[in-house]
Protein backbone atom coordinates (compact mmCIF):
# COMPACT_ATOMS: atom_id res chain seq x y z
CA UNK A 1 0.00 0.00 0.00
CA UNK A 2 1.56 3.32 -1.02
CA UNK A 3 0.69 6.61 0.69
CA UNK A 4 -0.36 9.68 -1.56
CA UNK A 5 2.13 12.62 0.01
CA UNK A 6 2.84 16.29 -1.85
CA UNK A 7 6.24 16.36 -0.22
CA UNK A 8 6.32 19.87 -0.74
CA UNK A 9 3.28 21.21 1.58
CA UNK A 10 4.88 18.26 4.33
CA UNK A 11 8.11 19.84 4.15
CA UNK A 12 6.68 23.46 4.16
CA UNK A 13 4.75 22.62 7.60
CA UNK A 14 7.37 20.63 9.14
CA UNK A 15 10.19 23.59 7.98
CA UNK A 16 7.74 26.18 9.98
CA UNK A 17 7.53 23.94 13.09
CA UNK A 18 11.29 23.50 13.31
CA UNK A 19 11.61 27.14 12.87
CA UNK A 20 9.16 28.24 15.88
CA UNK A 21 10.06 25.39 17.83
CA UNK A 22 6.98 23.52 17.93
CA UNK A 23 4.80 20.92 17.20
CA UNK A 24 2.61 19.82 14.14
CA UNK A 25 -0.86 19.39 14.41
CA UNK A 26 -2.16 16.72 12.16
CA UNK A 27 -5.29 17.28 11.76
CA UNK A 28 -7.02 14.18 10.26
CA UNK A 29 -10.11 13.89 8.00
CA UNK A 30 -11.80 10.57 7.52
CA UNK A 31 -15.42 10.88 6.27
CA UNK A 32 -17.78 13.76 5.26
CA UNK A 33 -18.90 15.26 8.53
CA UNK A 34 -15.27 15.52 8.75
CA UNK A 35 -15.17 17.57 5.90
CA UNK A 36 -17.97 19.75 6.91
CA UNK A 37 -17.02 20.05 11.12
CA UNK A 38 -13.02 20.25 10.40
CA UNK A 39 -13.04 23.14 7.89
CA UNK A 40 -13.56 26.27 9.97
CA UNK A 41 -11.05 25.24 12.45
CA UNK A 42 -8.44 24.60 9.32
CA UNK A 43 -8.85 27.91 8.23
CA UNK A 44 -8.61 29.08 12.23
CA UNK A 45 -5.47 27.38 12.60
CA UNK A 46 -4.43 28.75 9.25
CA UNK A 47 -5.76 32.45 10.73
CA UNK A 48 -3.48 31.89 13.62
CA UNK A 49 -0.43 30.84 11.63
CA UNK A 50 -0.09 27.27 13.50
CA UNK A 51 2.02 24.21 12.10
CA UNK A 52 -0.97 21.76 10.87
CA UNK A 53 -0.78 19.36 8.62
CA UNK A 54 -4.29 17.68 6.73
CA UNK A 55 -4.29 14.55 6.13
CA UNK A 56 -6.67 12.42 5.03
CA UNK A 57 -7.64 8.67 5.57
CA UNK A 58 -9.58 7.67 2.72
CA UNK A 59 -11.84 6.22 4.82
CA UNK A 60 -14.98 7.45 2.40
CA UNK A 61 -13.28 7.74 -1.01
CA UNK A 62 -16.69 8.61 -2.73
CA UNK A 63 -16.32 11.74 -5.13
CA UNK A 64 -19.71 12.73 -4.13
CA UNK A 65 -19.12 12.47 -0.21
CA UNK A 66 -15.51 14.03 -0.51
CA UNK A 67 -17.24 16.93 -2.61
CA UNK A 68 -17.30 18.88 1.03
CA UNK A 69 -13.40 19.20 0.72
CA UNK A 70 -13.79 21.66 -2.58
CA UNK A 71 -17.03 23.32 -0.59
CA UNK A 72 -15.40 24.08 2.14
CA UNK A 73 -12.18 25.31 0.36
CA UNK A 74 -10.13 23.12 1.97
CA UNK A 75 -9.34 20.21 -0.39
CA UNK A 76 -6.45 21.58 -1.61
CA UNK A 77 -5.17 21.43 2.08
CA UNK A 78 -4.64 18.23 2.17
CA UNK A 79 -1.08 17.20 1.88
CA UNK A 80 -1.40 13.50 2.92
CA UNK A 81 -4.02 10.34 1.80
CA UNK A 82 -3.19 7.29 3.56
CA UNK A 83 -5.68 5.29 1.04
CA UNK A 84 -7.28 2.96 3.61
CA UNK A 85 -9.97 0.79 1.69
CA UNK A 86 -12.28 -2.34 2.27
CA UNK A 87 -13.52 -3.45 5.11
CA UNK A 88 -13.66 -2.67 8.97
CA UNK A 89 -10.92 -4.93 9.42
CA UNK A 90 -9.19 -4.40 5.93
CA UNK A 91 -9.19 -0.57 7.03
CA UNK A 92 -8.23 -1.43 10.36
CA UNK A 93 -5.05 -3.44 8.76
CA UNK A 94 -3.99 -0.63 6.59
CA UNK A 95 -4.16 1.55 8.82
CA UNK A 96 -1.75 0.48 11.02
CA UNK A 97 1.11 -0.35 7.98
CA UNK A 98 0.48 3.26 7.23
CA UNK A 99 1.08 4.82 10.12
CA UNK A 100 4.38 2.85 10.10
CA UNK A 101 5.30 4.19 6.94
CA UNK A 102 4.11 7.45 8.22
CA UNK A 103 6.31 7.59 11.64
CA UNK A 104 9.01 6.40 9.52
CA UNK A 105 8.57 9.28 7.01
CA UNK A 106 8.16 12.00 9.96
CA UNK A 107 11.42 10.93 11.52
CA UNK A 108 13.67 10.72 8.55
CA UNK A 109 12.00 14.57 7.67
CA UNK A 110 12.12 15.93 11.04
CA UNK A 111 13.44 14.29 13.46
CA UNK A 112 13.01 16.45 17.06
CA UNK A 113 9.53 17.64 15.45
CA UNK A 114 6.77 16.06 17.33
CA UNK A 115 3.93 15.47 15.55
CA UNK A 116 0.09 15.50 17.15
CA UNK A 117 -3.39 14.13 15.70
CA UNK A 118 -5.84 16.22 16.07
CA UNK A 119 -8.90 13.23 15.43
CA UNK A 120 -12.78 14.14 15.26
CA UNK A 121 -15.86 12.59 16.36
CA UNK A 122 -16.49 8.64 16.32
CA UNK A 123 -15.11 7.45 13.07
CA UNK A 124 -13.15 3.82 13.08
CA UNK A 125 -10.06 6.48 11.93
CA UNK A 126 -10.91 8.30 15.17
CA UNK A 127 -10.36 5.21 16.81
CA UNK A 128 -7.54 3.61 15.01
CA UNK A 129 -5.25 6.09 14.49
CA UNK A 130 -4.08 7.62 17.48
CA UNK A 131 -4.07 4.17 19.28
CA UNK A 132 -1.30 3.17 15.78
CA UNK A 133 0.36 6.81 16.16
CA UNK A 134 0.80 6.13 20.08
CA UNK A 135 2.02 2.44 20.03
CA UNK A 136 4.50 4.02 17.00
CA UNK A 137 5.44 7.34 18.60
CA UNK A 138 4.10 7.26 22.39
CA UNK A 139 2.05 10.84 21.97
CA UNK A 140 -1.57 10.82 22.35
CA UNK A 141 -3.94 12.58 19.93
CA UNK A 142 -6.23 15.74 20.44
CA UNK A 143 -10.23 14.25 20.33
CA UNK A 144 -12.24 16.72 19.28
CA UNK A 145 -16.00 16.02 19.54
CA UNK A 146 -14.76 14.16 23.04
CA UNK A 147 -17.39 12.51 25.23
CA UNK A 148 -20.12 11.75 23.06
CA UNK A 149 -22.07 8.73 24.79
CA UNK A 150 -25.61 7.35 23.18
CA UNK A 151 -28.25 7.19 25.57
CA UNK A 152 -32.16 7.00 25.29
CA UNK A 153 -34.97 5.20 27.41
CA UNK A 154 -34.07 2.13 28.69
CA UNK A 155 -37.82 0.51 27.22
CA UNK A 156 -39.50 1.36 24.42
CA UNK A 157 -42.47 -0.76 24.29
CA UNK A 158 -44.89 1.50 26.27
CA UNK A 159 -44.52 4.44 24.05
CA UNK A 160 -46.48 4.46 21.61
CA UNK A 161 -48.60 7.02 19.87
CA UNK A 162 -48.53 10.13 21.97
CA UNK A 163 -46.54 8.34 25.03
CA UNK A 164 -43.86 8.47 22.84
CA UNK A 165 -43.69 12.58 24.04
CA UNK A 166 -43.15 10.90 27.73
CA UNK A 167 -39.44 10.02 26.45
CA UNK A 168 -38.36 13.39 27.61
CA UNK A 169 -39.53 12.48 31.23
CA UNK A 170 -38.76 9.20 31.49
CA UNK A 171 -35.14 7.24 32.63
CA UNK A 172 -32.53 7.47 30.20
CA UNK A 173 -29.64 4.92 30.11
CA UNK A 174 -26.02 4.55 28.33
CA UNK A 175 -25.95 2.34 25.47
CA UNK A 176 -22.24 1.55 25.33
CA UNK A 177 -22.25 -0.55 22.07
CA UNK A 178 -24.84 2.17 19.76
CA UNK A 179 -24.42 3.10 17.52
CA UNK A 180 -22.18 0.57 16.31
CA UNK A 181 -19.29 0.60 15.67
CA UNK A 182 -19.22 4.58 16.21
CA UNK A 183 -20.54 3.80 20.17
CA UNK A 184 -17.05 2.39 20.71
CA UNK A 185 -14.85 3.83 18.62
CA UNK A 186 -16.05 7.32 20.59
CA UNK A 187 -14.25 5.95 23.77
CA UNK A 188 -11.04 4.36 22.42
CA UNK A 189 -10.40 7.79 20.40
CA UNK A 190 -10.39 9.42 24.17
CA UNK A 191 -8.31 6.51 25.43
CA UNK A 192 -5.03 7.78 23.96
CA UNK A 193 -6.12 11.49 23.28
CA UNK A 194 -4.23 13.73 26.02
CA UNK A 195 -6.56 17.15 25.31
CA UNK A 196 -10.20 16.29 25.08
CA UNK A 197 -12.11 19.42 23.32
CA UNK A 198 -15.89 18.35 24.82
CA UNK A 199 -19.02 20.42 22.69
CA UNK A 200 -20.87 20.59 26.12
CA UNK A 201 -20.93 20.22 29.92
CA UNK A 202 -22.79 17.07 29.50
CA UNK A 203 -19.81 15.51 27.55
CA UNK A 204 -17.61 17.32 30.42
CA UNK A 205 -19.46 15.13 32.86
CA UNK A 206 -19.61 11.95 30.72
CA UNK A 207 -15.93 12.08 30.47
CA UNK A 208 -14.89 13.06 34.00
CA UNK A 209 -17.13 10.00 35.30
CA UNK A 210 -14.73 8.20 33.25
CA UNK A 211 -11.97 9.05 35.36
CA UNK A 212 -10.39 11.85 32.82
CA UNK A 213 -8.95 14.74 34.50
CA UNK A 214 -10.45 18.16 34.30
CA UNK A 215 -7.00 19.65 33.24
CA UNK A 216 -7.10 18.11 29.84
CA UNK A 217 -10.70 18.96 29.44
CA UNK A 218 -11.90 21.91 27.10
CA UNK A 219 -15.69 23.11 26.68
CA UNK A 220 -15.46 24.18 22.46
CA UNK A 221 -18.96 23.54 21.29
CA UNK A 222 -19.41 21.95 17.82
CA UNK A 223 -17.69 22.79 14.97
CA UNK A 224 -21.17 21.76 13.24
CA UNK A 225 -22.68 25.52 14.11
CA UNK A 226 -19.54 26.58 11.94
CA UNK A 227 -20.17 24.62 8.84
CA UNK A 228 -24.12 25.39 8.84
CA UNK A 229 -23.14 29.08 9.97
CA UNK A 230 -20.86 29.36 7.04
CA UNK A 231 -22.23 27.62 4.22
CA UNK A 232 -26.09 29.25 5.03
CA UNK A 233 -24.43 32.22 3.92
CA UNK A 234 -23.51 31.08 0.24
CA UNK A 235 -25.79 30.10 -2.70
CA UNK A 236 -25.58 26.76 -4.34
CA UNK A 237 -25.02 27.93 -8.34
CA UNK A 238 -28.49 25.63 -8.96
CA UNK A 239 -30.84 25.69 -6.12
CA UNK A 240 -32.51 22.68 -5.27
CA UNK A 241 -35.60 23.04 -6.61
CA UNK A 242 -33.81 23.54 -10.02
CA UNK A 243 -32.24 19.87 -9.66
CA UNK A 244 -35.68 18.87 -8.55
CA UNK A 245 -38.45 21.07 -9.23
CA UNK A 246 -41.36 18.59 -7.48
CA UNK A 247 -39.72 19.63 -4.21
CA UNK A 248 -41.12 23.33 -4.40
CA UNK A 249 -45.10 22.10 -4.33
CA UNK A 250 -45.95 21.35 -1.15
CA UNK A 251 -44.47 19.93 2.59
CA UNK A 252 -41.91 17.26 2.37
CA UNK A 253 -40.81 15.14 4.87
CA UNK A 254 -36.64 14.19 3.85
CA UNK A 255 -35.93 11.07 5.47
CA UNK A 256 -32.32 9.34 4.95
CA UNK A 257 -30.93 5.81 6.74
CA UNK A 258 -27.44 4.61 7.15
CA UNK A 259 -26.76 3.33 10.44
CA UNK A 260 -25.47 -0.27 10.19
CA UNK A 261 -28.02 -0.79 12.76
CA UNK A 262 -30.37 0.12 11.12
CA UNK A 263 -30.02 -1.76 7.99
CA UNK A 264 -31.11 -4.69 8.55
CA UNK A 265 -34.08 -6.68 6.92
CA UNK A 266 -36.54 -6.30 9.41
CA UNK A 267 -36.35 -2.78 9.97
CA UNK A 268 -35.73 -1.68 6.04
CA UNK A 269 -39.23 -3.55 5.61
CA UNK A 270 -41.06 -2.06 8.47
CA UNK A 271 -39.71 1.28 7.48
CA UNK A 272 -40.29 1.50 3.96
CA UNK A 273 -43.78 -0.26 4.49
CA UNK A 274 -44.52 2.36 7.32
CA UNK A 275 -43.47 5.30 4.24
CA UNK A 276 -45.53 3.76 2.07
CA UNK A 277 -48.27 3.42 4.38
CA UNK A 278 -47.69 7.40 4.97
CA UNK A 279 -47.68 7.90 1.42
CA UNK A 280 -51.32 6.19 0.43
CA UNK A 281 -52.50 9.09 2.65
CA UNK A 282 -50.98 12.02 0.54
CA UNK A 283 -47.76 12.97 2.94
CA UNK A 284 -44.94 13.98 0.59
CA UNK A 285 -41.87 11.96 1.28
CA UNK A 286 -38.58 12.21 -0.34
CA UNK A 287 -36.12 9.48 0.63
CA UNK A 288 -32.41 10.51 0.25
CA UNK A 289 -30.35 7.19 -0.49
CA UNK A 290 -26.98 6.55 1.03
CA UNK A 291 -24.99 3.99 -0.70
CA UNK A 292 -25.10 2.08 2.58
CA UNK A 293 -29.02 1.71 1.90
CA UNK A 294 -28.51 1.06 -1.54
CA UNK A 295 -26.20 -1.81 -0.79
CA UNK A 296 -28.68 -3.06 1.85
CA UNK A 297 -31.23 -3.12 -0.25
CA UNK A 298 -29.58 -5.30 -2.87
CA UNK A 299 -28.82 -7.65 -0.50
CA UNK A 300 -31.91 -8.30 1.06
CA UNK A 301 -33.30 -8.21 -2.44
CA UNK A 302 -35.69 -5.40 -1.11
CA UNK A 303 -35.86 -3.81 -3.90
CA UNK A 304 -40.02 -4.65 -4.82
CA UNK A 305 -40.50 -2.55 -1.51
CA UNK A 306 -38.75 0.47 -2.74
CA UNK A 307 -40.86 -0.08 -6.05
CA UNK A 308 -44.04 -0.33 -3.47
CA UNK A 309 -43.35 2.53 -1.89
CA UNK A 310 -42.15 4.76 -5.15
CA UNK A 311 -46.18 3.86 -6.44
CA UNK A 312 -47.39 5.05 -3.56
CA UNK A 313 -45.74 8.26 -4.13
CA UNK A 314 -42.55 8.45 -2.04
CA UNK A 315 -39.74 10.07 -4.00
CA UNK A 316 -36.46 8.30 -4.17
CA UNK A 317 -33.03 10.33 -4.62
CA UNK A 318 -29.64 9.59 -5.11
CA UNK A 319 -27.12 11.13 -2.81
CA UNK A 320 -27.56 15.46 -3.27
CA UNK A 321 -24.32 16.10 -4.02
CA UNK A 322 -24.22 19.82 -2.18
CA UNK A 323 -23.85 20.41 1.43
CA UNK A 324 -25.95 23.78 0.25
CA UNK A 325 -28.30 21.91 -1.26
CA UNK A 326 -29.54 20.36 2.39
CA UNK A 327 -29.29 23.36 4.29
CA UNK A 328 -31.19 25.37 1.27
CA UNK A 329 -33.87 22.57 2.00
CA UNK A 330 -34.38 21.34 5.25
CA UNK A 331 -34.77 25.76 5.53
CA UNK A 332 -37.28 26.30 3.26
CA UNK A 333 -40.45 26.64 3.17
CA UNK A 334 -41.17 23.04 1.77
CA UNK A 335 -39.42 21.23 4.44
CA UNK A 336 -41.54 19.57 7.27
CA UNK A 337 -39.35 17.86 9.25
CA UNK A 338 -36.36 15.36 8.92
CA UNK A 339 -36.64 11.97 9.70
CA UNK A 340 -32.96 10.44 10.04
CA UNK A 341 -30.36 8.41 11.85
CA UNK A 342 -27.55 10.69 11.27
CA UNK A 343 -25.84 11.94 14.52
CA UNK A 344 -24.25 15.46 12.53
CA UNK A 345 -27.97 16.16 12.01
CA UNK A 346 -29.42 16.53 14.83
CA UNK A 347 -26.70 19.26 15.84
CA UNK A 348 -26.74 21.27 12.24
CA UNK A 349 -30.75 20.75 12.81
CA UNK A 350 -30.65 22.68 16.39
CA UNK A 351 -28.42 25.24 15.18
CA UNK A 352 -30.77 26.08 11.98
CA UNK A 353 -33.48 25.47 14.43
CA UNK A 354 -35.25 22.73 12.29
CA UNK A 355 -37.27 20.06 13.63
CA UNK A 356 -35.88 16.84 13.37
CA UNK A 357 -37.24 13.08 14.36
CA UNK A 358 -33.89 10.44 15.22
CA UNK A 359 -34.71 7.06 13.45
CA UNK A 360 -32.77 5.71 16.66
CA UNK A 361 -34.16 3.80 19.76
CA UNK A 362 -30.90 6.00 21.25
CA UNK A 363 -29.00 9.41 20.36
CA UNK A 364 -25.63 10.41 21.77
CA UNK A 365 -27.06 14.11 20.96
CA UNK A 366 -29.39 13.99 24.50
CA UNK A 367 -29.57 17.35 24.97
CA UNK A 368 -31.14 17.69 21.48
CA UNK A 369 -34.03 16.04 22.96
CA UNK A 370 -34.23 16.19 26.24
CA UNK A 371 -32.68 20.30 26.67
CA UNK A 372 -33.69 22.18 23.68
CA UNK A 373 -36.50 19.50 22.90
CA UNK A 374 -35.49 20.04 19.28
CA UNK A 375 -35.62 16.50 18.54
CA UNK A 376 -37.34 13.29 19.19
CA UNK A 377 -36.51 9.78 18.98
CA UNK A 378 -38.81 7.69 16.82
CA UNK A 379 -37.17 4.38 16.37
CA UNK A 380 -37.59 1.68 13.57
CA UNK A 381 -38.89 -1.35 16.17
CA UNK A 382 -41.75 -2.19 13.64
CA UNK A 383 -44.14 -0.70 10.63
CA UNK A 384 -46.71 0.60 13.44
CA UNK A 385 -44.19 2.06 15.92
CA UNK A 386 -42.49 4.28 12.79
CA UNK A 387 -45.84 5.32 11.32
CA UNK A 388 -47.42 6.65 14.65
CA UNK A 389 -44.37 8.24 15.27
CA UNK A 390 -44.40 10.44 12.19
CA UNK A 391 -48.05 10.64 12.16
CA UNK A 392 -47.82 11.90 15.78
CA UNK A 393 -45.10 14.94 14.66
CA UNK A 394 -47.55 15.17 11.42
CA UNK A 395 -50.53 15.96 13.00
CA UNK A 396 -49.15 17.74 16.54
CA UNK A 397 -46.01 19.30 15.48
CA UNK A 398 -46.75 21.58 18.58
CA UNK A 399 -46.51 18.50 21.09
CA UNK A 400 -43.68 16.74 19.39
CA UNK A 401 -41.64 20.28 19.16
CA UNK A 402 -43.41 22.67 22.19
CA UNK A 403 -40.78 25.26 22.20
CA UNK A 404 -41.35 27.92 19.51
CA UNK A 405 -38.11 28.76 19.25
CA UNK A 406 -36.09 25.90 20.42
CA UNK A 407 -32.37 26.75 22.14
CA UNK A 408 -29.29 26.99 20.14
CA UNK A 409 -26.74 24.48 22.07
CA UNK A 410 -23.46 23.86 20.06
CA UNK A 411 -22.16 27.73 20.38
CA UNK A 412 -20.34 29.81 17.42
CA UNK A 413 -17.13 30.73 16.14
CA UNK A 414 -16.04 27.03 17.20
CA UNK A 415 -12.90 26.65 14.96
CA UNK A 416 -11.79 29.90 16.63
CA UNK A 417 -12.25 28.64 20.06
CA UNK A 418 -10.57 25.21 19.49
CA UNK A 419 -7.41 26.39 17.75
CA UNK A 420 -7.05 29.24 21.09
CA UNK A 421 -7.15 25.40 22.86
CA UNK A 422 -4.32 24.23 20.49
CA UNK A 423 -2.42 26.95 21.15
CA UNK A 424 -2.48 26.70 24.77
CA UNK A 425 -1.58 23.13 24.30
CA UNK A 426 1.53 23.25 22.07
CA UNK A 427 3.44 24.21 25.08
CA UNK A 428 2.42 20.92 27.30
CA UNK A 429 3.22 18.83 24.13
CA UNK A 430 5.51 15.83 25.54
CA UNK A 431 7.61 14.05 22.80
CA UNK A 432 7.62 10.69 24.44
CA UNK A 433 5.38 8.36 27.40
CA UNK A 434 6.17 9.05 30.80
CA UNK A 435 7.19 6.18 32.87
CA UNK A 436 7.77 6.37 36.77
CA UNK A 437 11.88 5.59 37.69
CA UNK A 438 11.98 1.91 38.55
CA UNK A 439 8.71 0.68 37.34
Amino acid sequence: MALNIQHDKVKAVFSDAERNNRPVFMIVIATKPCYVKLASLIHACDAQNMSTLVIESGQHYDAVLTEAGALFDIADKVAINLNVAGSMLSKAADMALAIEQLAHYFVELAPNTCVVPVVSGDTLTSNLLPQYWYLATGIRAVHVEAGLRSMGPSCWRSLRGEALLSQRQCDWMWYRDMPFPEGVDTVLTSCVSDLLLAPLERNRQALLKEGYLPENIDIVGSLSADAVTLQSQSKPKQTIYDCYPELANGKWIRVDIHRRENLTKPILTALLNALTQLATEQIQIVFVKYNAFINAVARYQLQSLVSKASEAGVVFHELWPSYQHVLEFVTGAHCRFVYSDSGGLQEELNTLGVPMLTCRANTDRPETVLDSQSNLLVPPLDQAFIYSGLKLAIDNPEKVWPRHVAQKLYGENVGQTIAASLCRYQSKVKRHIDILEGY
